[in-house]
């Protein structure tokens, strides 16, 4: 599913004093759904937000295919229009951001369509234009477009002639990359993947950089020496070089499991496949696999066990509000102290919890009661958080407040009172509504939401504490 990004810059604009055209294009030709997308924004260099023009979705079935055809229609269109390819990195967030950004050679443009060809399945079209790209022959990129399409040609046609000879030469082209990082050494995400030791062009966030290429084309030399040369022991030595540089996939995992299971190393790989959450039907259906997970799962229970056993809960008393506190409470939420006799409770009589607090091991997470100024000072950060957006991002402000607003929270009438002082997520009184006097949980990460907790306030560490003896413990 890799996304392929590409922007096309005003050379000389037609208007006088007017920044120049800035055309980005974001294609899919594989989707997570399967379908494939095309995304077109435009702006001004000056500007600081792109506009979308059009947002396209084709049908998996051709869909590739007609996005490929859009692709070369459009790229014709903006040249004769005055607009000159330009090279970028793969995700461009400010337009302001491409200014005095180069052109892309000749080669590169044929890179960009080998790419596309390849994922729309014409291989002969992918390498054509490859060997037409003298002047890149030794740039990693071009090396992985074209390791790709020979080996997706081999795959295609598995027991041919053809077969055997795109294998050979994805392996050529593997084995170059492969080299060239042995030859550099030292840490993969300094090495050059271009020519003369220049960073190096690339097309497609999946290949942004030396790791992802140099992993990828491990992947294919240990594909081919486990399922094609049954050489699994060589197969786990270019495994371990993809595990060097952190972009290793699903499917490489699988690889060492079938590869350890073909060596006789039986723990090793059902110890892989379980980390991995592997799905290999072969693997599952093993009487040994299934005695190890039972075996496993088994140790785990009984820990698990032991470690809520093992769990202390403390509660600390605070100090109850003054009357000066709760003066200014009721004039900042005139209705807190009426709809909830459970939290005035909490607030006045003296030798009330305040803290209550979860030890699990070295773990502790403690939950506090806010005082009043507490409480109207984690307020006022609410409310900042939730504004956070209003002058970068109006639409998504807009959006937010919508989102709240259709639950039925008016965030003004929300007060928190348990937390940390030194996190923004807290539980919340509600003081208005058909629910009020309900406690409510709210995160930073979803400020959108409010989610409903207890009905009143003296449940909430009552609940706090029978979710960590259910083994899940809230963390703020």
């Amino acid at each position: 599913m890799t996304t392929y990004t590409c922007l096309w810059l005003e050379t000389a604009p037609q208007r006088k004093n007017t920044a120049p055209l800035l055309v980005q294009l974001t294609l899919e030709p594989h989707g997570y759904d399967g379908q494939a997308y095309w995304k077109r924004q435009e702006a001004r260099t000056s500007a600081h937000q792109f506009k979308m023009v059009e947002d396209l979705a084709f049908a998996q079935d051709g869909g590739p295919q007609a996005l490929l055809q859009r692709f070369a229609e459009l790229r014709r269109t903006l040249a004769d229009a005055g607009l000159q390819e330009v090279v970028a990195p793969d995700r461009v967030y400010s337009p302001a951001s491409l200014r005095g950004q180069r052109p892309k050679t000749a080669d590169e443009c044929r890179m960009d369509l080998a790419a596309l060809h390849t994922e729309c399945g014409d291989f002969d079209a992918a390498l054509a234009l490859l060997q037409q790209c003298q002047g890149s022959r030794d740039a990693w990129y071009w090396h992985t477009a074209a390791r790709r399409a020979h080996a997706n040609r081999a795959r295609a046609n598995p027991g041919t002639a053809q077969a055997d000879a795109d294998w050979a030469a994805a392996l050529a082209h593997a084995g170059f990359i492969i080299d060239s990082a042995a030859a550099q050494g030292g840490d993969v995400y300094r090495m050059h993947t271009g020519e003369k030791g220049s960073k190096g062009y690339h097309f497609g966030d999946g290949y942004a950089s030396a790791p992802p290429q140099l992993a990828t084309a491990a992947q294919t030399r240990a594909e081919y020496l486990l399922h094609m040369a049954g050489q699994p022991g060589e197969a786990l030595a270019a495994i371990a070089i993809s595990d060097s540089t952190s972009h290793g996939t699903r499917q490489i995992e699988e690889y060492r499991v079938t590869a350890l299971l073909q060596l006789g190393r039986n723990a090793q790989a059902y110890q892989a496949h379980r980390t991995w959450q592997l799905d290999l039907p072969e693997v599952l259906a093993d009487p040994g696999y299934q005695a190890f997970v039972a075996r496993e799962e088994g140790e785990a229970n009984a820990a698990e066990r032991e470690r809520l056993a093992a769990l202390r809960f403390e509660l600390a008393s605070g100090q109850p509000a003054t009357e000066a506190d709760l003066a200014l409470l009721r004039e900042r939420f005139p209705q807190a102290l009426e709809v909830s006799a459970a939290y005035r409770q909490w607030l006045t009589a003296p030798g009330q919890p305040h803290q209550l607090s979860v030890v699990d091991g070295e773990y502790r997470q403690d939950y506090t009661r806010f005082s009043v100024r507490e409480a109207l000072d984690k307020h006022a950060e609410l409310l900042d958080w939730l504004g956070l957006h209003e002058h970068s991002s109006p639409g998504l402000a807009a959006e937010i407040r919508q989102a709240i607003a259709d639950d039925g929270i008016t965030p003004a009438r929300m007060l928190p009172i348990v937390g940390d002082a030194d996190v923004p997520d807290c539980f919340l009184l509600r003081t208005d509504g058909p629910d009020a006097g309900a406690v409510y949980f709210w995160s930073h990460d979803q400020c959108a939401l409010f989610e409903h907790i207890v009905d009143n306030a003296d449940q909430l560490f009552s609940w706090l504490r029978a979710r960590a003896e259910a083994g899940n413990t809230f963390s703020l």
